[in-house]
């Protein structure tokens, strides 16, 4: 679950360091107010699971990605098509996730998939904002003709 006053995100193990850390010659050291267990800390070659290990450790979180998620893909990452069963998904064995069953994203629009993620801690993978007509299709899930609806048709067969 997130800490206190943080939203449940896709968070960006990429950064330097967590929220409310500063970097100081490679080296993550707590900023003003934050009361870690943890000792100043270099993530710079920590796995993304060593550093999800981390945050729950310590209580700090890293940042959220920023960008538009593409939700024309199939399912969340680290989430697999059920073939032949409409648009549904489930989580892989080693994925990390608050929903374990298999889902239905059939009739689904914008607003729910994204209150999905936020509910689940599965995220759509992010959305490549150079293609700025993928996304708008993306987006548009009533469209009977756009993406997103026409990859819930291929599911479908």
């Amino acid at each position: 679950p997130p800490a206190a006053g943080h939203v449940n995100c896709d968070r960006d193990y990429g950064a330097a360091c967590p929220i409310d850390f500063e970097l100081v010659g490679g080296v993550c050291y707590p900023g003003e107010g934050i009361n870690s267990p943890c000792k100043p800390t270099v993530f710079q070659n920590m796995t993304k699971d060593t550093k999800m290990r981390w945050e729950m450790l310590c209580g700090s979180l890293f940042p959220c990605m920023g960008g538009s998620k593409d939700f024309a893909s199939p399912c969340p990452s680290g989430w697999d098509a059920v073939q032949g069963d409409g648009w549904r998904c489930r989580p892989t064995p080693d994925t990390v996730s608050v929903c374990r069953e298999a889902m239905s994203f059939e009739g689904f629009n914008l607003d729910m998939l994204t209150d999905w993620q936020q509910k689940c801690n599965a995220f759509w993978p992010a959305l490549d904002v150079t293609d700025l007509d993928r996304q708008a299709e993306a987006e548009d899930l009533s469209n009977p003709i756009g993406l997103g609806a026409t990859v819930r048709r291929l599911l479908a067969l």
